[in-house]
């Protein structure tokens, strides 16, 4: 759950744009190059560069990959003996974000297989609902507009393999993203007439080209070459060793995802004797998911929780929350749905009008107009269980106050990029810290906990058993329906964002795991003057890094 505008792109971590300086080395120090380097960095939105800037074309691929290669070719001409201590973890953090962009760009190429890389349309809603002038607005819809169509266009040319889930995903996706046109976008351009009246002939032009991408993605894609989104263990264990900086291969991650998770379910097992001894742990979940907030009261349920678990980050004084923010869970836009069962989550990425920084939590909304059982099937996976446990993974002291402390890092490389081995280990690991430190108030709350976490475990085990041919589609959905206790609508979605988004998955619990045995070492190394506050405030100060990077740097302050 995370804001990655639908699509995870690999690592959810943000690229660069190409150095330009006429310095040469021996005209400057070493620290002065990394500086002239990292200052080009900016937040990049998609494969093969930002959304609103990159036609999508076959040569603005090609020219991505080389300006990355190029990237590294000059990072790496930079003496890093001569670098200062932090300045070295800035440097090893940026070849980890380029060798993870070639990787991804060389290797992965999902532009050939992935209609969902082209439907640039998606951002639209957010520059809309952005705080910021109108005028600003305008230009920027304007510019996306504009490039709609080409990008579109070239999706139907380049895309050279069908593979089924991603079509039946894409057109769900273009199909919904009507709205966008007929409703979203007319209503702004009424609301800011005159000035926004440009935008009523490239809207027109945009829409015409989604209706022919759909078409195209119902009568031609299927009669390309079948094709498969699994990246191939070769890619994966590079991934693993590259912008992932861990200690493993796709065999040896394979046995240390299945043996965590048997771990997990003996936890599950123990804790379930302790509620009723006569009934399984997969008896008691099942029973715990039909204990649910009412159906059109779920935004003020989550809220609920979002508040409570502010509350008591605050009072245990566990993380340090020095700035004036808030977190508002709000429903999920239509059109993006499909994406995921449950939801997204938004940072902050600023103060707001009222000088707060302020996230949202989306979720999807509970809807009236479904039968019956999509009606139950949706109240089980958002009972008072998983509320209570994801409310804390999300805002406090998860992302909402990672997120926070990333915002106000005063170097810039470590500010402006991140990557879910921590983001999303920090986010499971505050599942944990809550119950270890009383938030959840019983012992069935701990029970769902624990199986949350056995999801997380799980995807550790499909994300490289899919990607290196270990498991197949299929097998990942059963294991999530008959091992972990989703059905099977809420599995498909759920395996659905690792087929696209490879490695992404097993940050939660490898991040997670990884978090706590720094915490382990951190105690150790400081005995008595420990103190778990400090902990979370240096770790979030140091940045979101490969945890490889956090542990050399905490542990080395």
């Amino acid at each position: 759950m995370r804001n990655i505008i639908l699509l995870c792109f690999l690592l959810t971590i943000s690229f660069c744009t190409a150095p330009e300086t006429g310095e040469s080395a021996g005209q400057t120090t070493a620290t002065d190059q990394l500086a002239a380097f990292v200052a080009q960095f900016n937040p990049s939105a998609g494969r093969g560069g930002s959304f609103a800037d990159d036609d999508f074309s076959q040569s603005s691929f090609a020219a991505a990959l080389d300006k990355t290669k190029k990237q590294l070719a000059e990072l790496r001409a930079i003496d890093t003996t001569q670098l200062s201590f932090d300045d070295r973890i800035d440097w090893k953090f940026a070849q980890s974000i380029l060798v993870g962009r070639e990787l991804e760009q060389e290797n992965m190429q999902f532009w050939k297989k992935d209609p969902r890389t082209y439907m640039s349309f998606r951002g639209l809603g957010n520059v809309m609902g952005s705080p910021g002038e109108v005028k600003e607005k305008i230009d920027e819809l304007e510019k996306r507009l504009l490039l709609v169509p080409t990008q579109l266009k070239n999706g139907q040319e380049q895309l050279e393999v069908y593979v089924p889930r991603f079509q039946e995903l894409s057109r769900f996706m273009a199909e919904n993203g009507r709205v966008l046109f007929t409703e979203e976008l007319k209503a702004f351009i009424e609301q800011n007439s005159p000035a926004a009246d440009k935008l009523k002939e490239p809207a027109k032009v945009a829409m015409a080209s989604l209706e022919a991408f759909i078409v195209f993605l119902k009568e031609e894609l299927p009669n390309l070459p079948p094709g498969d989104f699994a990246i191939g263990e070769e890619t994966y264990n590079r991934m693993l060793k590259g912008p992932f900086l861990l200690d493993h291969h796709a065999e040896s991650l394979w046995n240390y995802g299945w043996e965590q998770f048997e771990a997990t379910v003996a936890e599950l097992e123990a804790v379930a004797k302790t509620i009723d001894p006569q009934k399984t742990w997969q008896e008691l979940i099942r029973e715990i998911k039909n204990e649910y907030p009412e159906p059109d009261q779920m935004i003020e349920a989550h809220q609920e929780w979002v508040d409570k678990s502010r509350a008591h980050i605050l009072a245990k004084g566990l993380i340090p929350i020095p700035w004036k923010e808030q977190v508002k869970v709000v429903p999920r836009a239509e059109y993006l749905r499909k994406t995921s069962y449950y939801g997204n989550f938004s940072r902050a990425r600023g103060l707001d009008s009222d000088s707060i920084y302020t996230a949202q939590w989306m979720i999807n909304p509970f809807e009236d107009r479904w039968d019956e059982a999509t009606k139950q099937q949706y109240l089980v996976e958002h009972d008072w269980g998983v509320i209570i446990v994801t409310a804390p993974h999300e805002s406090y002291g998860g992302h909402h106050v990672q997120g926070l402390y990333q915002l106000q890092n005063p170097r810039p490389i470590r500010r402006d990029n991140g990557i879910s081995i921590f983001s999303e280990g920090w986010g499971l690991y505050n599942e944990q810290l809550m119950q270890e430190t009383g938030f959840f108030p019983n012992e069935r709350i701990h029970l769902r906990q624990l199986q949350l976490r056995l999801w997380r475990n799980a995807r550790v085990v499909y994300d490289v058993g899919m990607h290196s041919g270990r498991m197949t589609y299929e097998e990942a959905i059963r294991l999530m329906e008959e091992r972990v206790g989703f059905l099977r609508w809420a599995a498909q979605l759920e395996i659905d964002s690792a087929t696209a988004s490879p490695g992404y998955f097993i940050g939660y619990f490898m991040g997670m795991s990884e978090i706590l045995r720094l915490r382990t070492a951190y105690k150790a190394k400081m005995g008595e003057a420990f103190n778990l506050s400090d902990f979370h405030e240096r770790l979030l100060k140091i940045g979101n890094m490969p945890t490889a990077l956090m542990w050399e740097a905490l542990m080395n302050s």
